[in-house]
């Protein structure tokens, strides 16, 4: 069977390996003047920066490692940093076991009691879909749901809990359906944050490496269904045919190309909501109290627009030179971006709010991840299941909006996709 997947992400990557390990014909075209979509490394005098992930969750055994050993991927992993939520004006540690949580200032008691209680909590069945906050809610009380969730939340995905769907986080059904989440949690194993030697960027690119055909700078612009069964694209003056086609692309991309072959499908996934992030790199003097930190969030009612910041530099040694500590920070999202963090003085300004010692900046970038971050708020699953429903034979689609946010959950579902 000969397939082509459009979109050259490390969705449609990883898709194309299955796919090729399984002795089929596989083409890739990628839009971009290279692989990896938002996932890339670049240079910056002495080092580099990431524009998408920062990492990658790994455990032996599972998809993760199975496609790293595939690729014959090196990585290392920075070990256990400190982490810190912001609020109340100050930072707070994160402590790095659940029962630490206990004597934590990050919650109040009563929270804390309730959220003891959780494996006696029952287990609710899928249907009907539940929102985020309800489930964290119901599990854990709503001390956990709005003491602790909004800035955990708010760090991955850039939203607030009470908007999106539990499947947003795909582990917390999993986890639940073991009979609580601290029972899945414990079955499941610890993961361990790592990061490839090179940057996050190196894994489309091995990705590709180990792949037959894949053109980059070639953007479909039609699909046209043949009398064989076959389909046609077409695009910047290419055209081919295949058994099948592979949208591993954003929702609002896939819907552009399904309009006029799948118009259920089309409509359902042009309804998924993106969401935009400005990302400010800068470098400073080393500071002892970072020195071993993944970073901080801040609970959103406090940050107004401003998520967090996270030490690139402890993860991955890499990407600043030797003596310098690097920060990536994090405004807006479907938080909005104020007037006051538009330009780096004012993003500045609320870091050292957090981090009174941090340092005058020896230099400063800005990216801006324009729609990066999907955002499943509540009726996602309808969403999802009208869109694949809708599609017609020979044609699929994947995304991270439909395996979820990670890394991991991307791997993950490609694996369940495929068996």
């Amino acid at each position: 069977m000969s397939t082509l997947i459009l979109g050259g992400g490390v969705t449609g990557l990883a898709a194309a390996l299955h796919l090729q390990r399984k002795g089929e014909s596989v083409e890739v075209w990628e839009a971009g003047a290279s692989v990896g979509g938002w996932m890339k490394t670049l240079p910056w005098e002495g080092g580099h920066f990431e524009t998408g992930p920062q990492g990658v969750l790994w455990q032996k055994g599972t998809a993760v490692d199975r496609l790293f050993s595939a690729i014959e991927l090196p990585f290392k992993s920075p070990g256990t940093g400190a982490r810190w939520v912001g609020k109340g004006g100050s930072l707070i540690p994160v402590p790095a076991s659940p029962p630490a949580l206990m004597f934590s200032p990050l919650m109040s008691v009563g929270a804390k009691l309730r959220m003891m209680l959780e494996p006696f909590q029952p287990v609710r069945p899928a249907e009907p879909e539940e929102g985020l906050s309800a489930f964290i809610t119901r599990r854990l009380g709503k001390g956990v749901a709005t003491e602790l969730l909004p800035s955990m939340i708010a760090g991955v995905l850039a939203a607030p809990a009470e908007i999106l769907s539990v499947d947003a986080i795909p582990k917390l059904r999993q986890w639940e359906a073991t009979g609580s989440l601290v029972n899945g949690i414990r079955k499941s194993g610890v993961s361990h944050m790592v990061v490839p030697e090179g940057g996050m960027g190196q894994l489309p690119i091995r990705l590709a490496s180990k792949l037959g055909t894949v053109r980059v700078g070639l953007r479909a612009e039609r699909m046209e269904a043949l009398s064989d069964g076959r389909w046609r694209v077409s695009g910047g003056g290419e055209m081919r045919e295949a058994d099948r086609v592979v949208l591993a692309l954003p929702a609002y991309e896939a819907a552009a190309l399904l309009g006029s072959v799948a118009h259920q499908s089309a409509e359902a996934l042009g309804a998924i909501p993106y969401t935009s992030v400005d990302l400010w790199h800068s470098r400073h003097a080393p500071l002892p109290a970072l020195k071993d930190s993944f970073g901080f969030l801040i609970h959103p009612p406090e940050g107004r627009g401003y998520l967090g910041s996270l030490v690139p530099s402890w993860m991955d040694p890499q990407s600043a030179p030797a003596g310098v500590m690097q920060l990536r920070s994090f405004i807006g999202g479907a938080f909005g971006k104020p007037a006051d963090l538009e330009a780096w003085e004012g993003v500045f300004a609320r870091l050292k709010h957090w981090v009174p010692t941090l340092g005058d900046p020896a230099a400063v970038r800005h990216e801006r991840a324009e729609r990066a971050i999907p955002r499943p708020e509540l009726g996602h699953r309808a969403r999802i299941k009208a869109a694949l429903e809708g599609l017609p034979a020979g044609v699929d689609w994947l995304s991270n909006a439909r395996f979820g946010p990670g890394v991991r959950d991307i791997l993950e579902g490609l694996e369940t996709w495929m068996s």
